[in-house]
């Protein structure tokens, strides 16, 4: 313990690390895209890219959801999650349901009140910055406080 109360138990760099890959999951979620996947030859291991379809519906029924038995029979019934079983989004949503629930609730997440199309990218980093502090225990406002402000695609140019 500190001075001032107990250390944090992530930094910012760890955050924004683990932030940015949920952020992309939840667009390859939205939008579909291309990852690589691991596929063991003997004694190699070989990285192929495969094509992940969109499940649009499916993020719309995450961001609907009210209860954490939704957002866990959501990832259920996702085959996109179920071809990513090691992506962040597919390991940390289940387990986290109700800390997601929380963060669809704060005020900031639906700040700017809008339904423009450039509203939603500030939303799922949102969203992404919050999981990512809740794997390591912190509020959603501590975890979005030590990430700071910025565009998830800007955050490694000032990343110390």
């Amino acid at each position: 313990m500190g001075l001032r109360g107990p250390k944090p138990t992530a930094d910012r760099l760890l955050l924004v690390t683990v932030a940015y890959p949920i952020y992309d999951d939840l667009w390859v979620l939205a939008k579909g895209g291309r990852r690589g996947v691991a596929k063991q030859s003997g004694k190699t291991i070989v990285v192929k890219g495969a094509n992940l379809p969109a499940e649009p519906d499916t993020l719309i029924k995450l961001l609907e959801a009210q209860t954490v038995s939704q957002v866990r029979a959501i990832c259920r019934d996702s085959a996109w999650m179920a071809k990513q079983p090691n992506s962040y989004l597919a390991r940390c949503l289940p387990t986290l349901a109700r800390q997601f629930l929380n963060a669809k609730g704060d005020r900031r997440y639906h700040c700017p009140r809008s339904d423009r199309p450039s509203s939603i990218p500030k939303q799922m980093w949102f969203l992404a910055r919050t999981l990512a502090g809740a794997m390591y225990g912190l509020s959603p406002r501590r975890s979005i406080n030590l990430i700071g402000p910025g565009k998830p695609e800007k955050i490694f140019e000032n990343i110390f």
